[in-house]
């Protein structure tokens, strides 16, 4: 019986067995030639290391990158806010400025046109009085 006849295509290449030793030997030499393709590359753990801190190092690097961007996203809408409170802060202290301001005003212009009624009754009374012929003394001495 031929070696090609019991194992599989793929064996056969992986495992060149001599011709001239007997069935038993030939078997064991078969076992060594699959412990020998099943033994990993020396470098295999020093590789898959490699590989999972590659992987673990894109990890962190990406969560660093979503860090700063949810930081500048956080700032943006903190700036917001702040920008929307100063302006209001900055609206209400025009608006009560522009009260104490008009407040003012409309205290001038009454006392304005208080001097002019006093002004008006007291040359319409002197006027009565010089109907009169009375008049009033302004320089006293």
């Amino acid at each position: 019986s031929s070696l090609i006849g019991r194992c599989s295509p793929g064996r056969v290449k992986r495992a060149i067995l001599p011709v001239g030793l007997p069935v038993v030997q030939r078997s064991l030499h078969m076992m060594d030639a699959r412990r020998a393709s099943s033994r990993t590359r020396p470098d295999f753990l020093i590789q898959k290391r490699v590989q999972e801190d590659n992987k673990r190092a894109d990890a962190n690097a990406y969560a660093s990158k979503m860090a700063d961007l949810a930081r500048t996203t956080s700032w943006h809408e903190g700036k917001q806010k702040f920008d929307y409170a100063e302006h209001q802060k900055r609206t209400a202290s025009f608006i009560q400025e522009e009260m104490f301001n008009c407040k003012e005003e409309l205290k001038i212009r009454r006392r304005q046109r208080l001097r002019m009624l006093y002004d008006a009754e007291a040359r319409q009374y002197e006027e009565e009085l010089a109907q009169l012929g009375l008049a009033v003394q302004r320089q006293h001495y």
